[in-house]
């Protein structure tokens, strides 16, 4: 840290505490986190690794920068990070913020860019959110925490289903899938979407997986042959876990306020089967994002 004037602590991610810092010898302002080796005995903690690789493996204008890396005399990793000046969960839930259809539109957009240019480098982030989608000054929305992120796409790779948080968590994940895809991710993406629209979270369920998937089946109807052909495959249903079968509400009944190409490629992203999901650039070709309104310019959003 000897670079590095500690001002203040920011809050805690998912592998780490953070805290805002003044880098010496620029004045920039960034933000340090310090992740702790779980056995110190056994040298850094591999998930501080994992997240270097691949925060270095490519720049992208809606994904945090990875400005340093340090260690500690402790065995701790400290990431050091452009520093955001605010995130989406806080915007939401900052009622004098008024946030317009042409808002909602510029947000998601920016979102979608992000997990993109993710997908198309075969990382999964697993933990998308809110409170992952930071702001800087001049209204770049800028994707953080790659701290659960993985790397897809070899045949028959097992991943833990022990990943995202629960109200954005699939329900392939929930029901205990240990092979998925940039699927998984897509429905975290619906979610954050549906939480625009709504501005609460869509997929309240209550601390546990079996609470989540109830959440999730009472609005989009109980897994059938044809809604989801493979869920029968799953360890859950394998098992021989049951729902009452339950009807789907419609999303006209839910999101009143939205217009009807918003809710087209919510139903898109929203599905039960991964299979029909679409994926980040399908969303990003959806009418959607041509039509009226267009997205308000990042520099004139209200963030704070």
């Amino acid at each position: 840290m000897d670079n590095y004037r500690v001002i203040k602590a920011l809050g805690a991610g998912t592998w780490g505490v953070v805290h805002q810092a003044e880098q010496k010898g620029t004045g920039r302002i960034v933000a340090v986190k310090k992740i702790k080796s779980e056995r110190p005995e056994e040298g850094v903690n591999f998930t501080a690794i994992r997240e270097i690789k691949l925060l270095r493996e490519f720049k992208h204008p809606n994904i945090i920068e990875l400005v340093d890396v340090f260690s500690t005399p402790d065995m701790a990793v400290c990431l050091v990070y452009e520093c955001a000046r605010t995130d989406l969960e806080k915007i939401l839930n900052n009622k004098q913020i008024s946030i317009s259809l042409a808002d909602i539109k510029q947000h998601f957009l920016s979102l979608l860019y992000a997990v993109a240019a993710c997908h198309e480098r075969y990382i999964l982030h697993r933990d998308l959110k809110p409170d992952n989608m930071l702001y800087m000054e001049d209204g770049t929305m800028k994707l953080a925490d790659f701290g659960l992120a993985r790397m897809y796409g070899t045949p028959k790779t097992r991943l833990s289903p022990q990943a995202i948080t629960l109200w954005y968590k699939p329900p392939e994940l929930l029901l205990g899938a240990y092979e998925y895809s940039s699927a998984a991710d897509m429905w975290s993406v619906g979610c954050i979407f549906a939480e625009l629209l709504l501005r609460r979270p869509f997929l309240q369920g209550k601390n546990s997986d079996i609470s989540q998937l109830d959440t999730i089946f009472t609005v989009f109807g109980t897994p059938t042959d044809v809604n989801w052909p493979d869920h029968k495959a799953l360890p859950l249903c394998a098992r021989g876990l049951l729902w009452d079968d339950v009807p789907a509400i419609p999303f006209d009944e839910i999101f009143t306020a939205a217009p009807k190409d918003a809710i087209s490629l919510l139903r898109s992203l929203l599905t039960l089967d991964p299979n029909m999901r679409f994926t980040a650039q399908q969303a990003l070709d959806h009418p959607y994002f041509v039509n009226e309104p267009a997205p308000t310019p990042k520099e004139k959003l209200t963030i704070v």
